[in-house]
């Protein structure tokens, strides 16, 4: 029988974004429909990095899989909302609110999602009932620590690479992929700037020619690590017959949503980014090449930097409102405006969280499923656009 209906927390912000230092605010709501007996109603705060990582001994199918784990705690509050210390108390039927606020520490990791690691920040309210279990919800929130570009000794450095691979003795010929970079420093909505090209000198056609962003990520669990490449955004491009030469110079790239380049903060998870170019020269043979490419979420002043046209322009303007003043600054020297934005690469089901306590965090923590619906959810990140000209 349902005892409690529309259990939920509501933010002051209409977008669940935040950046370190600033304020958390919001009130948790439910609505009783049968009287029961409580020790208390309270809000977590919490934020974290978890890692597993998989390690099969033997070779046969059957062999043992062990995990390495490792857990990073970043904030933990406890928010008592409603207690009569420890001693139980009823809550009557009807609509209860309870507001709170929170200040977030001024070192914490951008949000991340991965298949085997996560930077996670989540507020989960939650009813105690005496040898019943709990009553909770949980919501997520995304933090963006800001990565200026600026700041980066290496984001105006250029890069290039070149491959060539020759064709089978049946059609003699080579192809030949070049990449080159004037700057590898982007922030998520600009364009890259590209100047590259696949020679195809061999008489076939190349059918199957594309660009990606790849992520590589390092997940660093106890005593084991693991690297995992994704390709975070495709680009395919057209058929290149034999003899002919298809220039990118002119192919316009937009960095997607992205968390930035790095482990600030964070000593789980290293992502790095790079973009490649492949051509699939026969069956089991490509022609590749990539660069290497520094993800931030601050903008270079100098560097030429183009930024894709506005599309959804609800938040813009409101969000470099929320940044703080010597952020605000920065983006103003440039010519783009801030917004939140997802690409949606990220999205998972929260149906778990991490039973902290006030201690010193180990390595071993186990996940704990909810007692509530999982939520489907994706961090926003940090992204530009183009100022509309007046």
């Amino acid at each position: 029988m349902t005892i409690i209906k529309n259990f939920r927390i509501i933010l002051t912000k209409s977008q669940a974004v935040f950046l370190p230092e600033q304020s958390v605010e919001g009130i948790v709501q439910f609505n009783i429909v049968e009287k029961f007996e409580t020790t208390g109603v309270f809000l977590e705060v919490t934020g974290l990095s978890y890692v597993v990582v998989e390690e099969k001994h033997g070779k046969s199918r059957n062999g043992v899989v062990s995990q390495h784990t490792s857990l990073e705690r970043y904030c933990h509050t406890k928010i008592d909302l409603a207690t009569k210390g420890g001693a139980a108390f009823p809550l009557t039927t009807g609509t209860y609110q309870y507001p709170f606020a929170t200040q977030l520490p001024d070192e914490l990791p951008t949000s991340f999602e991965g298949e085997n690691g996560c930077t996670r920040y989540y507020l989960r309210a939650y009813i105690l009932r005496e040898s019943q279990g709990q009553l909770e919800f949980l919501l997520p929130f995304t933090i963006i620590s800001v990565f200026n570009l600026n700041e980066s000794p290496y984001a105006m450095r250029s890069e290039e690479a070149e491959d060539v691979q020759m064709v089978s003795c049946c059609t003699s010929g080579s192809v030949k992929t070049k990449l080159k970079l004037s700057k590898i420093g982007y922030v998520p909505g600009e364009i890259i700037q590209l100047d590259g090209e696949c020679d195809n000198q061999s008489q076939n056609a190349l059918k199957t020619v594309f660009l990606d962003l790849i992520m590589n990520v390092t997940l660093k669990a106890t005593n084991k690590e693991h690297s995992v490449q994704r390709s975070v955004k495709t680009w395919h491009l057209h058929e290149i017959q034999g003899n002919t030469t298809l220039s990118l110079d002119n192919i316009q790239l937009v960095v997607p949503p992205l968390p930035p380049s790095g482990s600030r903060f964070c000593n789980n998870i290293d992502v790095h980014y790079c973009l490649q170019l492949t051509a699939k020269v026969s069956s089991g043979v490509c022609c590749k090449v990539s660069v290497g490419l520094i993800i931030g979420n601050l903008p270079l002043e100098l560097g030429n930097s183009q930024f894709a046209e506005q599309e959804d322009t609800d938040d813009i303007g409101s969000i470099e409102a929320q940044l703080p003043e010597n952020l605000r600054s920065l983006v103003r020297k440039t010519s783009c405006v801030p917004a939140f934005r997802n690409s949606g690469i990220f999205s998972v089901t929260l149906d778990h969280h991490f039973p902290l306590s006030d201690e010193h965090v180990n390595n071993h923590h186990v996940p704990v499923p909810l007692q509530c619906p999982g939520i489907q959810w994706h961090p926003s990140y940090l992204c530009f656009v183009e100022k509309t000209k007046k």
